[in-house]
């Protein structure tokens, strides 16, 4: 049987998933779509691709 994970150790973990989980979601043509976590990823896509939407 497993051990318990105590509550600081649980609260670290969702932390992590939190901030590593994509905050913007860009369509840049029909059929593809990515994630970025950061403004400037966004920024930088955008110049790439002026037509992409966010979604």
């Amino acid at each position: 049987m497993a051990r318990k994970k105590s509550k600081s150790r649980v609260e670290k973990i969702i932390q992590e998933i939190k901030n590593s989980t994509p905050k913007f979601k860009l369509k840049l043509d029909n059929r593809t779509t990515i994630t970025l976590k950061t403004e400037e990823q966004l920024e930088k896509w955008m110049s790439l691709y002026p037509k992409a939407q966010l979604v």
